[in-house]
């Protein structure tokens, strides 16, 4: 963050209590809603949630050399520090988000706001690695993509920022919009609308419109990116937009060709006329989210072998279709979440993943969650999904997974070996028994199911 001169935000914040007034020339270098990691002269912001109250950790951000502390306008403070700015507000999440905004405000710089219900993290990794090839840019760590996370993205930007991605998620009605006005993208996308957190909106349809709210955002003659191979997104129209269409299976302003799969499941494509770009991400799905960050890239005068750099760069993202290998068996983990169409991309993975004689394909589910009242139907349509997969065995974890293994037993496939467990343990227990050499096993559930907890206990030592 730069620093800036705090008088000039206050006039014109709603957030910030009556009556306050900034000491003459106090100026803010940088925010914190850590006090573990909060530097000496940084603002400390007292963000209060479910679970926690930033207002109990106050005195260990004046003890870390925070110049200022921004607080709830009920929350007295017993004793004030000389030379500390106490900043009273109505909502300190408000502040932090109006303060981003703000600060976002004073960059003239291309901003690019991805969101979607699958892919939108690493779509944003590849993003950033074919920028990277020509800009300074700033990105969302991780996934940080709710109202803190992208308000510490927007803060991250720098006098020599030249580009910025910016991954924006949502689980509840309306929350993209409010993201979209603080971020304030000059360029857009969406991955594609699935039945992720459908629990919280009802329908697809009711998905599609929360999403497109930030298409709906943007200013006139801004860019956006339509994936015309989803059915809902290819019938958006926004005439006040520049529109660029991007797709693998229909015509589109940015084409991608596939041209093979490698013997790990990794995609060979080319985008238009440029050329071929070898993937290090298994999955061919993955070339869905390689193409819209070819797409944004080109659109910004990336070259076709710049793209093609930045693209073969990135090898994984964090528990998403992340190879690892455990006492010579091949592990994929993609158990950073999950819903009905990402599960059935991941089966397909695994079920066209060619193998040499001998080695098993191992399949391992948890819950798909915030799935509502159709929570049950998905994971029965899951079960039947697998019915006709060439893979040697399932196990499932999770009481929604419970309808997978009903709908299988009621099907009875040939070849395909089925159980349910009650605990990591267990499953841990079967895969001992199990595996062999250079079996592969890919792990897919909800991030609330945490699948990756076998690998761990695998990794020990019996």
């Amino acid at each position: 963050m730069e620093k800036v001169q705090f008088e000039k935000f206050c006039q014109r914040s709603r957030s910030i209590s009556s009556g306050y007034k900034p000491s003459n020339g106090f100026s803010i270098s940088g925010i914190s809603i850590d006090s573990r990691t909060l530097k000496p002269g940084e603002c400390f912001i007292a963000i209060s949630g479910e679970k926690f109250d930033g207002h109990q950790f106050i005195e260990n951000a004046l003890n870390s050399g925070a110049n200022a502390i921004v607080h709830h306008e009920s929350h007295s403070i017993s004793h004030q520090s000389a030379g500390i700015e106490y900043i009273p507000v109505t909502n300190t999440l408000q502040f932090l988000m109006e303060f981003a905004g703000w600060y976002r405000s004073l960059f003239d710089i291309p901003v690019i706001g991805i969101t979607g219900s699958t892919g939108k993290t690493t779509t944003k990794e590849m993003l950033s690695f074919v920028f990277m090839q020509k800009y300074r840019i700033a990105k969302t760590k991780k996934n940080m993509n709710n109202f803190i996370g992208t308000s510490l993205t927007l803060l991250d930007l720098l006098n020599n920022t030249e580009i910025a991605i910016v991954e924006m998620g949502t689980n509840h009605p309306g929350e993209i919009g409010i993201l979209s006005q603080m971020v304030k993208p000059t360029h857009a996308a969406i991955t594609n609308i699935g039945s992720g957190h459908i629990g919280f909106f009802g329908s697809k349809e009711a998905i599609y419109e929360e999403k497109t709210a930030l298409f709906d955002s943007m200013g006139e003659k801004s860019d956006i990116f339509i994936n015309i191979d989803d059915q809902l997104l290819q019938q958006y129209e926004n005439s006040r937009l520049n529109s660029h269409s991007f797709a693998i299976n229909q015509p589109a302003d940015y084409q991608a060709r596939v041209i093979g799969l490698d013997s790990q499941g990794c995609a060979r494509f080319a985008v238009n006329d440029g050329p071929e770009i070898q993937l290090s991400i298994p999955g061919k799905h993955q070339v869905e989210n390689a193409v819209l960050a070819a797409a944004i890239g080109l659109n910004l005068g990336v070259s076709q072998l710049e793209v093609k750099k930045g693209l073969e760069t990135i090898t994984k993202t964090d528990k998403r279709m992340e190879t690892v290998r455990i006492k010579s068996v091949n592990f994929i983990n993609d158990a950073y979440n999950a819903n009905p169409e990402s599960m059935q991309a991941a089966i397909d993975f695994l079920a066209e993943l060619p193998l040499k004689t001998g080695q098993k394909k191992i399949l391992i589910l948890g819950d798909m969650l915030e799935l509502g009242a159709k929570s049950e139907n998905y994971h029965r349509q899951i079960g039947k999904y697998l019915g006709g997969k060439k893979i040697d065995e399932i196990y499932c974890l999770g009481e929604e997974s419970r309808f997978i293994i009903e709908e299988l037993k009621k099907l009875s496939p040939k070849g395909i070996n089925f159980h349910f467990f009650d605990t990591y343990e267990d499953t841990v227990q079967q895969l001992r028994q199990t595996l062999e050499p250079d079996d592969v096993v890919l792990l897919k559930g909800s991030r609330g199911m945490a699948l990756e907890n076998i690998l761990t206990l695998l990794a020990r030592e019996d």
